[in-house]
């Protein structure tokens, strides 16, 4: 297995569209995982940083969620239009503040 300076691991999970919870692919993460990898794909980048799917996450209530590693952050309510910024922050090594709602670069922000 090749390793990879980044991981990026989308919420893929689906449950039933009456579920409380509900889900990440409900909230367009199906997508979110595709375009992400053809992001990545364009910008060179593909031996540096894996964009791959992720059971639940446990983020449920606020996906499309995705985990990036080795920062140990999650983000948050992530759409498709924040894809180019993600992909732009995971090639330089770095973190998109505003999508960040667990881990080191949380800084005191609520989950919910």
């Amino acid at each position: 297995m090749p390793h990879r300076e980044r991981y990026l691991f989308v919420c893929t999970n689906r449950r039933a569209d009456d579920h409380p919870k509900g889900s990440c692919a409900q909230k367009g993460s199906e997508e979110i995982v595709k375009k992400l990898k053809a992001a990545l794909v364009a910008r060179g980048a593909a031996a540096q940083v894996r964009a791959c799917t992720a059971s639940c996450l446990d983020l449920c209530e606020i996906g499309a969620s995705i985990v990036q590693e080795p920062e140990h952050v999650a983000y948050g309510r992530v759409t498709l239009a924040d894809v180019d910024e993600i992909a732009d922050a995971a090639v330089k090594g770095e973190v998109v503040e505003r999508l960040v709602v667990f881990g080191p670069h949380a800084a005191g922000r609520a989950e919910g």
